[in-house]
Parts: C-alpha cells; structure tokens; sequence
C-alpha cells in the first residue's frame, strides 16, 4: 500500500493517479482509491462519482491503458454507501442493519461523525487488500482540515463506540442506562433544545441510535483496529504530498513528526509544484545578450524572476537539509496547465524517474512489490 497524505489543495489525489498509472505501467495490478476526485480526473480514469464500484482505466483522450504491461483500477470512495454497507453486512439481529440505517441521527452522523471519512477509505483499503486482486493500492486520503486527523481516525472511531459509551445510552428495553432514566424520570423539558436536530425527537433517536449501533460496534472497533494494523504494516509507505510554500512545508514537517511518533513508515515526501516545468533546476540564468534598452529591461525583470525563485530554492534546501536522509525528496513541477489525462498523468509520473529511480525504488520497495524493484 501506498497512503498519500497531506492537508487539502497540495495535489494529492493527482500525485495517486500518477504513482497508480507508473506501477501499472512496470507490469503491477494497481488500484487507486480516491474520496475526492477533481472533474478533470474523473475523466481520464473513467470513474463516475454516482457509482463506487472499481472499475479498469480504459482507453482516453487518445492514450492507450492497454499499452500498460500491468493495470490501472481506479475507485471514488462514497463515504455513505460503504458506511451503509458496512451496517448491512454486519448487524446482527432480526431488523438490526434496518434499525440503524433508517434512524436519522445515524444518516447524519454516516457522513459528519468525526472520523466516518477516515473509517469508510480505511475500510474500502481493507476490502481491496483483503480481496486479493491487487499488487498494489494507492490511497488518496480524505481532505481534512488537518492532515493528521487521518492517522488518529482509527483510536477515534474505536474509543466513540466502547461498550461503556454506548451503555449509557441504552434504552430500558435494552438493559437500562443513565440517559433513559433520566428521561423516565421526567428531564425531557430540560433537553427539549436538543430535539430540533432531528425534527422534535431527538432523544429518542439518540438513543436508538446507540441501541442499533450495538450490533455492529465490536465489529467496528475490530475493523478500525484491523486498519490501523495495516497502515503500521511492512507494507505500508506513505507519501507525504506537500506544496512550494512556507506553511505547507511546516505542516509537512509536522505531519513527517507525527508519522514517525506514531510509527508509522514515511517513504517519500512529495513537493508539488515546485518550479516551473520550464526553469532549470540549478536556477542558473543565462546573462548575456545584446546590450539594448529593451533587452536591458527584460534582462533586469529575468533578474528579479531569478531572485525570487533562488529564495524559493533556498527554502526547499533548508527543508531537504531537515528531513531524515532515509526519506526520499521528490519535486514535482508546476507545468503550463492542469493535469486533465492519462498522457499528463505520465509526464508526472516520468517527473519521479527523472530525479532519482533509486530514490523512488527505496522509497517504496516493500510497497506491494512482485520481485522487488519499484
């Protein structure tokens, strides 16, 4: 597996598809999972937002898929269905999977509890590795408003359902909790303020909520454990996915820490949009030329130009110099236009190769690997 973190807006979801489309083409059986796909790649990969069924990468915008020596799966995750799924598959019990699905605090909290994003990828991650019909997964994790609420999801869902949580609001009917009596003892006035989330009814749903979800909570909390198992697997690499500017490579810094105190296996940090595709890497600048007014001006503009990119370099030199010399360091350019098919998709994924295939190979070498290699 390999896991592409980092906060929302760095590229994640296209630096997936590109590693996805890479391994494909070096003869692996890939799946890329996405939460979130921008329309723009939800075309070159054939996916359709409306259906979360895997499908192959076929032939686009005049490229080839059936050129690949391996294959390129691509899926968009849908939070609700694999959470309803989930219910469906594991509540136990005459109207168990009904109960909870058709109670309304749960078809909210399905797709805004803390953590259900983060649950629903690392269950469909599950699934796919489970299955047995990949050589390797690539995961787009969810935008979050911080990068490191997909690495404690797992702890989060485990500790929300523990048997002393959802006991306490059991119903009567179910072997009694604190809730239900308070509420049998004629506190419904004082919580009246709570019922307007659900239509007046609020704590009846509540407490059905928690009564349902009993069915599948020791499940829930095996799966959840399961995944954070996987993700601390020998298997597993992530790829930190981070952009050009002083913030983003703070939060990177700190996701990098975070990964490592949680023991988690950090085999790459990707810089998107680094430079322009067409500056040279070593920011030398031609200075000679003819010595006219005109060239004077644009000569002295190209100059600024240079200026500001070398501070930029600077940047990226303090932050290589900072990171632990086992993690690779990827740049990846800022090219002319968006990335929108499979042909750009490779350019990227030609972007890896072209700074270091060592790198990349170290970087991921346990990562699914049929012989080692990539």
């Amino acid at each position: 597996m390999i896991v592409c973190a980092g906060s929302g807006g760095v590229g994640k979801t296209t630096v997936a598809a590109a590693l996805g489309l890479r391994a494909a083409g070096n003869g692996r059986r890939v799946l890329a999972l996405t939460v979130d796909p921008a329309r723009r790649l939800i075309g070159a990969l054939g996916l359709d937002p409306a259906d979360d069924r895997e499908r192959q990468v076929k032939r686009v915008d005049g490229h080839g898929a059936g050129e690949l020596t391996g294959e390129l799966w691509a899926a968009v995750i849908d939070s609700k269905k694999t959470f309803d799924g989930f219910v469906a598959a594991h509540a136990s019990g005459a109207g168990g999977a009904e109960r909870i699905l058709r109670n309304r605090l749960y078809q909210q909290l399905s797709t805004t509890l803390s953590g259900s994003q983060e649950f629903t990828s690392l269950e469909r991650l599950l699934q796919a590795t489970e299955s047995g019909r990949y050589d390797l997964v690539v995961l787009d994790t969810p935008p979050t408003k911080h990068a490191v609420d997909f690495l404690t999801a797992p702890q989060r869902i485990e500790d929300l359902f523990q048997d002393s949580i959802t006991k306490w609001f059991m119903s009567p009917g179910d072997g009694g909790g604190l809730l239900s009596s308070l509420i049998n003892r004629g506190t419904r006035a004082a919580l009246k303020s709570l019922e307007v989330l659900t239509g007046g009814q609020f704590i009846e749903e509540l407490v059905d909520f928690f009564g349902g979800v009993r069915a599948v909570q020791k499940t829930l909390r095996e799966r959840s454990a399961q995944a954070r198992a996987l993700l601390m697997g020998a298997k597993t690499r992530f790829a930190v996915v981070t952009s050009f500017d002083s913030a983003k490579l703070l939060e990177a810094r700190y996701l990098q820490s975070q990964l490592s105190a949680m023991k988690y296996s950090l085999g790459a940090v990707i810089i998107n949009r680094a430079f322009p595709c067409w500056m040279p890497e070593d920011e030398r600048f031609a200075e000679a030329g003819p010595q006219d007014v005109a060239y004077g001006s644009v000569q002295a503009e190209f100059r600024r130009f240079k200026e500001y990119h070398s501070a930029r370099y600077a940047l990226y030199e303090s932050f290589r110099r900072e990171l632990d010399p086992s993690i690779s360091l990827f740049r990846i350019p800022e090219y002319e236009r968006d990335v929108y098919g499979l042909n750009d998709l490779e350019r990227l994924g030609r972007a890896f190769e072209s700074q270091d295939q060592a790198s990349m190979g170290s970087a991921f070498a346990r990562s699914g690997s049929r012989g080692g290699g990539e």
